[in-house]
């Protein structure tokens, strides 16, 4: 059976939340707790920090931001940049399904006076790893979730600039262990637990059984200890010193130029976030089949917890957007992954959590006209 928070909408089947004896689930929990923090005392320890790792005579960047030009990463390079006055070095990792949006929103987030290094992985390498991703995984963005942590951390190590400056905890956010959640800390450790999807089933350098070469994988692989080591590289998230908001953080960048969608994402009711990828929506849709919830619960729930919606507000959004097959970009889709309609269905099919849809008689899932499946029951109101 599974349990809903009785504060928010996240389900029991999300992986690592936990919930008290109230029924609260860990990411209201730690909602609460972001309001009974001395944020004026935490900005002054990111002040230390920024003083103490800023290039004294000019002559390096003062940290690196890893960036996708969503958000996120523009209100990290804007208050880095223009409230605490650092000369920071943006990295971007690309994706190989890069919207024009996303393209426009890079060049914005350099107009405002920021060096940026773009990096391409062999496209030939990157498709077959997200072909693995998605019949093997279930993810077909899962040479990004790699690629985004672990090239930040290589050019790090390279110009020698040992801060970089992530943006939220999702732990914090989104909820997860306690000890995670409450660390300022982005490092190997936490982004082989947490941050590398799927580390803990199969590694990068395993695909060499897969018919790739060591060579081509070096854009996946995490610089090793002794060179972290040596530079000192430390990874801190923006989230834990200076409180997080979204939607208001939204509302500062876009006085900046950062560009909205024209409606919603797919999957969600929002338009200001997974802008940047033609193919997100179908990660966050395999999400909702492994685990009965996917992006506008998360979005949702957000807006609960800070009191923009209310619980059946949230889910009747919930209900309205979520769990419908993407179609916006399908046809690019099964042109990149080089598979028929009918193939991805098997695939669908394979990493779809039954337990959690209408099935027939002999227990097979029941699509509607477009595909789509159902959820056995939504959350009682």
């Amino acid at each position: 059976m599974i349990q809903y928070c009785k504060n928010c909408l996240f389900p029991s089947t999300k992986p690592e939340l936990s919930f008290d004896e109230n029924g609260i689930c860990d990411a209201c929990i730690n909602a609460k707790k972001k309001e009974n923090i001395d944020w004026g005392k935490r900005k002054e320890e990111l002040k230390a920090i920024l003083e103490k790792y800023k290039s004294k005579d000019g002559s390096n960047y003062d940290c690196i931001i890893p960036v996708s030009g969503g958000k996120d990463s523009h209100y990290q390079t804007y208050v880095i940049k223009e409230e605490f006055g650092l000369n920071p070095l943006l990295v971007s990792f690309h994706p190989f399904d890069f919207t024009e949006l996303g393209r426009k929103n890079i060049e914005n987030i350099k107009s405002l006076g920021v060096d940026c290094i773009e990096f391409s992985a062999n496209p030939s390498i990157y498709r077959k790893m997200a072909k693995y991703g998605l019949v093997e995984l279930g993810d077909n963005a899962w040479p990004e979730h790699i690629g985004i942590f672990t090239v930040p951390v290589q050019v790090a190590v390279a110009y020698k600039v040992p801060l970089l400056i992530w943006g939220e905890n999702p732990q914090l956010e989104y909820g997860g262990p306690a000890t995670v959640s409450s660390s300022p800390y982005l490092d190997k450790n936490w982004n082989e637990k947490h941050g590398g999807y799927f580390l803990d089933k199969i590694k990068p350098s395993d695909m060499t059984k897969y018919g790739i070469k060591k060579k081509d994988l070096l854009p996946f692989l995490y610089p090793s200890d002794e060179s972290i080591h040596k530079v000192g590289v430390t990874g801190i998230f923006l989230g834990y010193y200076l409180k997080w908001d979204a939607r208001r953080q939204v509302d500062i960048i876009k006085k900046v130029g950062f560009n909205l969608g024209d409606v919603p994402t797919e999957g969600t009711y929002t338009n200001y976030e997974n802008l940047d990828t033609k193919h997100v929506a179908m990660h966050d849709y395999f999400k909702f089949i492994k685990y009965g919830f996917g992006r506008a619960t998360d979005h949702a729930s957000i807006d609960i917890r800070n009191n923009r919606l209310t619980r059946k507000e949230g889910l009747e959004l919930v209900k309205k957007y979520e769990g419908k097959i993407p179609t916006r970009y399908m046809n690019d889709f099964l042109r990149d992954f080089e598979i028929t309609l009918d193939e991805f269905y098997k695939i669908c099919d394979k990493f779809t959590n039954k337990a959690l849809f209408k099935t027939d008689e002999n227990g097979h899932l029941i699509r509607d006209a477009d595909g789509n499946i159902e959820k056995i029951a939504y959350d009682n109101e």
